[in-house]
């Protein structure tokens, strides 16, 4: 009941795409059917037991409900399936300063064929968002809590906490996330890094282009370090035009994600990742181009 009616128009929309989706899952599924494999993800080769490349279509940064500024219709089991009517492999989720929900998704996920990447998006003492995603759950509450410890304290924000739901894989509220997470924390672009990277996570700073929140729009420049292995750019600017402005003395990859905070916003903008498995480990190779792994448009 707590739900709110603005999910209503979207699940008969969704039920159309899943349709559709099924019905492309299916012609693919029989296409690779005449392929043996030898099993684990990626397709075989001849005989040898080898896994060949397999491109992905990734979508890796996704808000929740969680998220104060996210629509109340961003609930596990719509995100997935919205994921899969726009034709998802991986996704990311990344609320901000939080991954409360990422488990929850997880669990929405299972059984179909979506890999889900817990994370969140982490906003830095100078103000930039970056984009922090992890292989496995544990590893990202651990990196929250480092979050949680570092976040201002804001008495009588009590009516803020009431946008931020926390919810089960079944889409049921749980309780409120009761911390400012919608504000920055004390930890800097540096000591953020450190932390996920020693964790095994992955960096990514989100939407570099913008002025309020992005790497360059708030720093004015590229920053010679951390060495970041990519980079996200927002729908308003071409990787041509990122590149000529920011990353003219750079090779790092580029990421195109949607930053989805409502159902129709995902997979809107995609990346292609031609991977032997979905893992992060596949991601920063592709990052670097190495073993033939690589990073196309979609």
């Amino acid at each position: 009941m707590w739900r709110a009616s603005s999910t209503k128009w979207a699940c008969g929309a969704l039920e159309r795409g899943m349709r559709r989706a099924e019905g492309r899952e299916q012609r693919a599924e029989d296409q690779q059917s005449l392929t043996p494999s030898p099993g684990g993800e990626g397709r075989g080769e001849g005989e040898t037991g080898r896994l060949t490349l397999q491109c992905y279509t990734a979508d890796l940064h996704i808000h929740t409900l969680l998220s104060p500024c996210a629509e109340i219709e961003m609930i596990p089991s719509l995100i997935i399936a919205a994921a899969r009517m726009a034709g998802l492999d991986m996704i990311g989720i990344a609320d901000h300063n939080s991954c409360e929900n990422a488990g929850a998704v997880m669990q929405a996920s299972e059984g179909s064929g979506v890999k889900v990447f817990p994370g969140m998006e982490v906003q830095s003492v100078e103000g930039v968002h970056l984009l922090c995603l992890f292989d496995e759950l544990d590893a990202a509450l651990e990196m929250q809590e480092a979050v949680y410890g570092s976040l201002p304290n804001v008495p009588g924000a009590a009516k803020m906490y009431e946008q931020q739901m926390v919810v089960d894989g079944s889409d049921e509220f749980v309780k409120y996330c009761e911390l400012p997470i919608s504000l920055p924390t004390s930890m800097d672009i540096d000591e953020i890094w450190e932390r996920v990277t020693d964790l095994k996570g992955m960096v990514v700073p989100s939407h570099v282009d913008r002025l309020e929140t992005g790497l360059c729009g708030v720093l004015g420049l590229m920053p010679e370090s951390p060495e970041f292995e990519a980079f996200e750019i927002s729908p308003n600017i071409s990787e041509e035009q990122a590149r000529s402005r920011y990353l003219s003395e750079s090779n790092r990859a580029i990421f195109h994600d949607s930053d989805a905070h409502w159902l129709s916003a995902i997979g809107k903008q995609q990346t292609v990742f031609c991977l032997k498995h979905r893992t992060l480990a596949e991601i920063r190779m592709a990052c670097r181009g190495e073993g033939g792994r690589r990073i196309e448009n979609a």
